[in-house]
């Protein structure tokens, strides 16, 4: 499941009679649909069947899912999986290197351990002890990557793996190229927030403690994405502390400095919503400047502003 931390409100686009809307449900969320399209391009084009196929190989919530069934394994050979799969990987692991891996698709028993994956929530803080335990679990140098044929390999038999940082923009990416492939040019795609506009459309982002359908900043999309991580809708309050599910690799605990959310507009929406996180666990100093380094267009919200 991947966490919306940030609402995207759609604005809309100029009133068209040929305005196409779709919607479903997909990797523990909804996705949506906007598009401009003849009569010709409204016939069924399958995206739910793709999202439901995309679920089934990625998903950690799925024991039967391919990334589920290479977390099971302790085998330290190569396990086959199917093309998607690298191709997420690889994209989380280049996402990784360019944050100094501030993202790390490794930290699934982290996860687990503070509740926000499938093992189901806790009321308590986990001790020193198996913080410690769970990330001696973790470590993206750990996991390779073979394309020929698909396969991955963890050189420690209890690494586990959740591509859940980037699974949602990767899929809002493919399903584009399903659509321009059959002639639909000028759509918003939504998938839990993170949103895929081709062609021009507005979007208005929604600040952490606004009423529904509040709009602090209204964005002119075109062709392009915008995604988005924060730290206030997945969270548990245990001993008069909240804690956010959005976890620092180097500290194995969730962050705890001034950022309530990060929203990242990208050609690529894979691109964007990995960078989102990466840049949430950094931080306001270091993430403000691995941004500009990086020529990323971002939206901050600190907390309390």
């Amino acid at each position: 499941m991947r966490f919306v931390l940030l609402i995207l409100l759609l604005c809309g686009c100029e009133r068209d009679d040929r305005l196409l809307t779709m919607n479903g449900q997909t990797m523990g969320t909804t996705w949506a649909l906007r598009a401009v399209a003849d009569a010709q391009s409204t016939r069924p084009i399958g995206l739910q069947q793709k999202l439901d196929s995309w679920e089934a190989i990625l998903s950690h919530w799925r024991p039967d899912s391919a990334v589920s069934r290479f977390n099971s394994s302790t085998s330290t050979d190569w396990i086959p999986v199917p093309a998607e799969v690298i191709e997420v990987v690889e994209l989380a692991q280049q996402i990784g290197r360019d944050t100094d891996h501030a993202l790390d698709i490794t930290l699934a028993p982290l996860v687990d351990l503070w509740g926000f994956g499938p093992k189901g929530k806790r009321d308590s803080p986990p001790t020193e002890a198996e913080v410690a335990t769970a990330m001696a679990r973790c470590g993206w140098q750990y996991l390779q990557v073979r394309h020929d044929p698909p396969a991955l390999r963890k050189t420690r038999p209890d690494l586990q793996v959740n591509v859940s940082a980037v699974a949602e923009g990767w899929a809002l990416d493919q399903l584009a190229k399903q659509l321009e492939a059959i002639g639909i040019t000028k759509f918003l795609l939504e998938i839990g927030g993170e949103v895929l506009a081709c062609g021009e459309w507005r979007v208005g982002i929604q600040t952490p403690a606004a009423p529904p359908g509040e709009a602090a900043q209204i964005l002119q999309l075109k062709d392009e994405s915008i995604a988005t991580s924060g730290v206030y809708r997945q969270t548990f309050t245990a001993e008069g502390k909240q804690r956010s599910h959005i976890l620092d690799p180097r500290t194995g605990r969730p962050v705890e400095h001034a950022l309530a959310s990060v929203s990242v507009i990208h050609s690529c929406a894979a691109q964007a919503d990995g960078f989102a996180t990466a840049l949430l666990v950094m931080g306001p100093a270091k993430g403000r400047e691995l941004a500009e380094k990086l020529g990323l267009r971002v939206v901050w919200f600190e907390r309390g502003k």
